[in-house]
């Protein structure tokens, strides 16, 4: 059993020989995203408190990857989640209640990939925005658009694990780290730093060597 736990270990990370590498890829994916912290955590003078929360949701997206070399690349990335909102509230007069809402996410960023010699993993590192949508942020933002778009450091990592000689999965994670300030409504208080997560896999398609 441990023979074969350390055979695929070694076909995920270490690359087959003769493996080609392509300089240019699309890689369509698959990804589940997560909202890690609190939105808002708004404490009212009765001592109300109201959390605001993003949800959880399927992701569906696409990159353009041009390798300049083996181990350096460039991407540009975009995915869309149809990602709800939850309000919880621990107000005495309603005994606790939560609602939920409509919205959307949608992640565009530019990053540097780096692979380390003779491995198939590789880090990922750069800058995005973060944009929001829905029926909750169109109600709250009627009339300015950059209250609800934010910029981002991107932090990742992935690994390309070869499925055959032609054929590979590209699985990655990977956080988009932003403060995320509502500040101008009377439904939200200046929140924290916020960390989206993204847990992808694409497929990449070969465009030119």
């Amino acid at each position: 059993m441990i023979r074969r736990i350390c055979l695929v270990v070694v076909a995920l990370v270490v690359p087959r020989a003769g493996q080609a590498q392509g300089k240019l890829e699309l890689t369509p994916f698959f990804a589940s995203y997560y909202a890690l912290t609190t939105m808002s955590n708004d404490i009212s003078g009765d001592g109300t408190n109201v959390r605001i929360r993003q949800l959880s949701a399927p992701t569906y997206g696409g990159r353009i990857t041009y390798w300049v070399s083996r181990t350096i690349g460039v991407e540009a990335s975009a995915g869309y989640t149809t990602s709800g909102l939850r309000a919880f509230s621990n107000a005495t007069v309603s005994g606790g209640v939560s609602f939920s809402f409509s919205g959307n996410v949608l992640l565009t960023s530019a990053r540097m990939l780096y692979r380390p010699a003779r491995t198939n993993l590789h880090l990922i590192v750069g800058g995005g925005m973060v944009r929001r949508g829905g029926n909750f942020w169109k109600d709250a933002h009627a009339s300015n658009a950059t209250k609800v778009t934010s910029p981002a450091a991107i932090l990742g990592a992935g690994v390309r694990a070869s499925v055959t000689p032609k054929f590979a999965l590209n699985v990655s994670l990977e956080a988009n780290i932003y403060s995320f300030d509502p500040d101008g409504t009377d439904t939200l208080n200046k929140s924290k730093l916020q960390a989206d997560v993204l847990v992808a896999i694409g497929i990449p398609l070969t465009l030119s060597r």
